[in-house]
């Protein structure tokens, strides 16, 4: 099992990573140019923030019924829907907004008794993980989303995203 240093290592190093992503951007290239697929470098963030609020609640219920997961797919569909409600935001506000929900998360991580980290329970894509697992799973969302943001600024650098 992964200890709550080492998780909060990789969730700190990779959050940085991904906001050192928005550095040597114009609002323009983080707001209009797609970065990744359809979406901006903005909507990649609000996607970000759209998980880290699930898994905020998830880990509130982590060993407890869990209605709002009732048949929900999360998958394509799902991420567009949570995007498009966070689109109409200016960038700050989704900026913020991720960041103040990792800080919970960092915090929620604080929080749980080892015993806790250490139970079974299912994440919202129906895989079975200890509570620990799941919060290092963030860590590895921020990092898979900063790779693709690092790909789009250094092309923006050597050319004209727009």
């Amino acid at each position: 099992m992964r200890t709550r240093d080492e998780v909060q290592a990789a969730l700190d190093g990779n959050f940085k990573q991904l906001m050192d992503c928005l550095g040597q951007l114009t609002e323009e290239e983080l707001t209009d140019a797609p970065s990744v697929g359809n979406w901006t470098v903005k909507d990649v963030i609000a996607h970000v923030w759209s998980w880290g609020d699930e898994t905020l609640q998830t880990i509130k219920y982590w060993q407890k019924p869990r209605p709002w997961q009732a048949g929900v797919a999360y998958d394509d569909a799902w991420n567009e829907t949570q995007v498009a409600a966070r689109r109409v935001l200016p960038l700050i506000n989704v900026v913020d907004g991720v960041t103040g929900v990792h800080r919970r998360l960092v915090h929620q991580l604080d929080l749980a008794e080892d015993q806790a980290l250490a139970q079974v329970g299912r994440a919202p894509w129906g895989e079975e993980m200890t509570l620990i697992d799941f919060i290092y799973s963030m860590a590895g969302h921020y990092a898979e989303h900063a790779e693709g943001l690092i790909e789009y600024q250094g092309h923006c650098l050597e050319s004209d995203c727009n």
